[in-house]
Parts: structure tokens; C-alpha cells; sequence
């Protein structure tokens, strides 16, 4: 029998915290720049399996991460749309690994400079800041706009019983 094209499938989140998990320790494991591509997937695939995620294979697995790391990378040179096919809970990862700049199956190398690290900002760090930075905004708005419906439900209370208080006296 024939091995037809794959259906299209769809990612739950589950599956793309599991994988991104198994690259970040296959990354660590890693000690041989000769690791091939496939087999690292194949690897990963494997493992997503034992962990419960069977319906994954290794093609599955590589064009999802080459997928969300172009549109991370689309991102950075403008292409903001493109951002939105990275699920929110793991834009930060997918930023990290590619700002480090290393790729899947390669050993990752040590920074050269030891006590001077600046930390540069990513267009992703930038983009959670401004995000952080709105949200402390919009909390501060809703705060001051609840104080004051609290204070006119407060005037209305007021006037509700000084009513009922002149009803029931008169």
C-alpha cells in the first residue's frame, strides 16, 4: 500500500508544551555536533509517545517547530500576523531558542564572555513589556473607574434610605 500524504493535524497544547519540553532536553543531553536532524525528531516523537502523545510523527513534529521558529523569525522582521500562529503560552520559548541561536541536535556553546553579560532585549521581550506595561494601565483605569461606581452606589444608597426614612416618617 502506497504511504499517502499526511493529514493535516491539528496541535493541542499539551502536545506543543511536550515537545518544546523534550527539545529543551535533548538540547541539554546533546555532546555530538553530529546528530542529524531527523534523528533528533525521531527521537522526540518517540519520547512524545511514551508520554502519551502517539499520534504525532517525526515529520509532524519538525514542520510544527520550523513552523512557529519562520513565524517567530517573520515576527522579528515586521511581520506581526505571523505571530499569531505561535500560541501566546509559548512565544517566550520559541524566542529563546531562537535568540540563542542554536538548532535542534547541535551542542549548545558556552557564551565567550564570563562576568559581562549584558541582556539584549528581543522584539519579543520588547512586545511582553509593552503588553505588561498596557495591562498595568488598564488595571489602574478599571481600579479607579470601580472606586468611583462604588462611590456614586454609595450616593444612591444615601438618598434611597433618606426617601424611605421620609416616607415612614410622614
Amino acid at each position: 500500500m502506497k504511504c499517502g500524504k499526511l493529514k493535516r493535524n491539528f496541535w493541542l497544547s499539551a502536545e506543543i508544551e511536550c515537545m518544546l519540553s523534550l527539545i529543551k532536553e535533548l538540547r541539554a543531553e546533546q555532546t555530538r555536533s553530529t546528530t542529524t536532524t531527523h534523528y533528533t525528531f525521531t527521537q522526540i516523537a518517540n519520547k512524545m509517545k511514551k508520554r502519551g502523545f502517539p499520534n504525532k510523527s517525526p515529520t509532524q513534529i519538525r514542520r510544527k517547530w520550523f513552523q512557529m521558529k519562520s513565524a517567530y523569525l517573520c515576527y522579528k522582521k515586521g511581520n506581526v500576523e505571523r505571530l499569531f500562529l505561535i500560541p501566546e503560552k509559548f512565544r517566550s520559548d520559541i524566542a529563546q531558542f531562537v535568540e540563542d541561536g542554536n538548532k535542534i541536535g547541535r551542542p549548545r556553546q558556552q557564551p565567550q564572555q564570563s562576568g559581562d553579560y549584558k541582556k539584549v532585549n528581543t522584539p519579543m521581550d520588547n512586545f511582553v513589556n509593552q503588553l505588561n506595561h498596557n495591562n498595568t494601565l488598564l488595571i489602574e483605569d478599571f481600579n479607579s473607574l470601580q472606586e468611583s461606581l462604588m462611590h456614586y452606589e454609595h450616593k444612591c444608597q444615601s438618598l434611597r434610605d433618606y426617601n424611605i426614612i421620609k416616607y415612614i416618617s410622614t
